[in-house]
């Protein structure tokens, strides 16, 4: 090959490198608008609010008093099981917050909390036909708060973006204005969903059916959804008991197919090692494309590698962002074997 032939193949690499690099920071720098359609909100607000809500959920209610806008939890029954998970944000008001929660729970919950209301200074409030719901998926911090579109850091994980609590005469293309030019639109939430099992992450009653799991399974305490040291609430003896024996054999965790799925799957089919049929790691929650996520035997799936769900092969990936195990939970875990 002749010199200038080779001069020629360098530089056609390095402009193929550069594009290459160019599309990466574009694809880095996307900001993508989901609609939350499957989720609600509830406006709870009075004197009594706060102490209402600390006796019911897994957090702590003190986070707001300490700056927090919004906060990651869950409602228990008094078997230690979730009922609804929920993030709470501080609303506008002082003793003013909106609990958002799954569409097809927002009934139940409205009763739950009306249940044990009793004489305290609040009032429940269904605020849907005022404020729309939106996830932010984006490497940009915008601001609080922007022509009455009101934006909270998703409180779990960094990679689940902001929630924007719009009001309902805010059009699409006005909501695209105020949150920046970068900003694209879709049509429905799959693309959010999916990120959400790559992550690992469940929401709402389609993945944690009412009174089906514990919150800890549900990675409550990762996705710092779960105060230790607050006093009672509804589950929290179960919770704690937990939490004490410094063991959780069982997690949602994400599942790697090795193709997309393009046919439905049964929720809670049996997910087994490939190498060892009769064996049963845990069970399938969700899928979405390529992904799926599954309440699996921790220790037991990861030592398994290669799994079979139905017709297809796939492989539980341990998330990133899970902590290092401490020394109670690893001397627990020799124990048990």
């Amino acid at each position: 090959m002749k010199l200038q032939q080779v001069k020629t193949l360098l530089c056609q690499k390095n402009i193929i490198t550069q594009i290459q690099r160019y599309t990466h920071q574009e694809q880095i720098a996307k900001s993508v608008l989901y609609p939350l359609k499957n989720r609600k909100l509830l406006n709870i607000k009075g004197s009594d609010a706060s102490t209402f809500l600390q006796g019911l959920i897994t957090n702590d209610m003190r986070h707001f008093e300490e700056g927090a806008k919004s906060m990651y939890a869950m409602f228990l029954n008094n078997k230690g099981r979730v009922l609804y998970d929920t993030l709470i944000h501080k609303w506008q008001e002082d003793d003013s917050f909106l609990i958002e929660c799954d569409s097809s729970t927002i009934i139940p919950i409205q009763k739950h909390l009306k249940m044990f209301k009793l004489k305290r200074q609040l009032e429940i409030k269904d605020v849907n036909n005022e404020f729309m719901l939106w996830v932010l998926i984006s490497p940009k911090i915008p601001d609080t708060v922007v022509n009455n579109v009101h934006i909270y850091k998703d409180p779990r994980l960094v990679d689940l973006g902001f929630r924007i609590i719009s009001p309902v005469p805010h059009k699409e293309a006005q909501l695209i204005d105020i949150l920046g030019e970068n900003v694209t639109m879709e049509n429905n939430e799959n693309g959010y969903k999916y990120l959400r099992y790559q992550l690992g992450v469940s929401e709402g009653a389609e993945d944690l059916p009412p009174a089906s799991s514990f919150p800890l399974e549900a990675n409550c305490d990762y996705l710092h959804g779960v105060s230790f040291h607050k006093g009672c609430y509804i589950g929290q003896e179960v919770t704690a008991r937990v939490h004490h024996t410094g063991v959780v054999r069982k997690r949602l965790m994400p599942l790697k197919f090795s193709e997309d799925i393009k046919e439905s799957l049964k929720r809670d089919i049996v997910i087994t090692a490939i190498d060892n049929p009769k064996s049963n790691l845990g069970k399938l929650k969700g899928i979405e494309q390529d992904y799926g996520l599954g309440l699996l035997r921790i220790k037991e799936t990861l030592e398994a590698k290669k799994l079979k769900i139905g017709d297809y092969e796939a492989e539980a990936v341990k998330p990133s962002w899970w902590p290092v195990e401490a020394p109670k939970e690893i001397a627990a875990k020799k124990e048990q074997n």
